[in-house]
């Protein structure tokens, strides 16, 4: 939940660093470091371009990569036990 906070243009920061990675795997987790922090996050969802179709496996070398965030678990985990 910190990455948000801790980076003034999370998702441009997510597409330059998708750049080291061949491709993604739909549920496996990816990790990178960024101003001497680690962040993790879930890979819940694939499309391809140019319709959007669903797919378990895409590759991410030499290509435009777009991508989007959902809430930090942690932070969901604070609203519900709020409640």
């Amino acid at each position: 939940s910190d990455f948000h906070k801790d980076i003034s243009t999370p998702k441009a920061v997510m597409e330059t660093e998708l750049k080291h990675y061949s491709s993604l795997t739909k549920g496996t987790v990816i990790a990178f470091d960024y101003n001497k922090k680690r962040y993790w996050f879930d890979v819940v969802d694939l499309r391809s371009a140019p319709h959007g179709e669903k797919r378990d496996i895409i590759k991410v070398q030499d290509c435009d990569v777009a991508t989007d965030f959902l809430p930090a678990k942690d932070t969901l985990k604070k609203r519900r036990t709020r409640k």
